[in-house]
């Protein structure tokens, strides 16, 4: 499995859901359901689906041949959708391809095991093993830098983080319209954790789990880790 995640300002629902349903035929969502069990319902004719999605607070998900897509606006402050591919890379990177249109503000696409590596953390605290996500949110930083990374120009100023450097450190970097850039960082998702991509780009303004593990790991009581995770979301 590949995941990717695209975050989006929530006045761009309307663009976003678009974009979904004019993925080419492999990844184009053709039902939608309200619960993660559901099988849905088909989709239909798209423009009614748009009108009437639009509004939707609660959050849905969107199911293709071999893709799921959970759109959350729920209670958040940006709009999240997270992607679940049964396919293959290239198909992964013509989706990111495809959605950049709708002006993300944020996007990656990775292995499972790579979102974990860069974002989750787990302790020990007492008896308890606790287990919580991190350096999620693109206003604070930038989440990290995945197999495939999505990165409007304007985030990129916004925490003083030069494209030209990370330029350096990718495979592949494709400047999309709309001052999106999409970087490649190694061949394949799963070459993720292998001697020769281990190196990051390290700037403050990329979050990096290594350089705050230390700190959550020393929390003494569960309030603390609490507001330190916070501190970190």
């Amino acid at each position: 499995m590949i995941e990717s995640e695209l975050r989006f300002e929530p006045s761009r629902m309307i663009p976003l859901l678009n974009a979904f349903l004019s993925l080419p035929e492999r990844l184009r969502p053709v039902r939608w359901a309200v619960g993660e069990d559901e099988a849905g319902e088909d989709i239909g004719d798209p423009q009614k689906f748009v009108a009437n999605a639009a509004g939707n607070k609660l959050g849905f998900f969107l199911r293709g041949p071999n893709s799921t897509y959970d759109i959350n606006p729920a209670g958040r402050e940006l709009i999240v959708c997270n992607c679940y591919f049964e396919t293959g890379p290239d198909a992964v990177l013509e989706f990111l391809l495809h959605m950049a249109r709708a002006d993300p503000i944020f996007g990656f696409a990775c292995a499972p095991e790579e979102i974990r590596h860069r974002n989750r953390i787990k302790i020990k605290l007492g008896v308890n093993t606790i287990e919580s996500w991190v350096g999620r949110n693109p206003r604070k930083y930038i989440p990290g830098l995945y197999w495939l990374t999505l990165i409007p120009a304007s985030l990129a100023a916004q925490h003083s983080v030069p494209l030209e450097e990370l330029e350096k450190h990718a495979i592949e970097h494709i400047e999309l319209e709309g001052q999106q850039h999409l970087f490649r960082f190694y061949e394949r998702p799963e070459d993720w954790n292998s001697a020769a991509t281990r190196s990051t780009v390290s700037a403050p303004g990329i979050f990096d789990i290594e350089k705050v593990r230390p700190e959550l790991e020393g929390a003494k009581t569960f309030l603390e880790y609490s507001d330190l995770v916070a501190a970190w979301s």
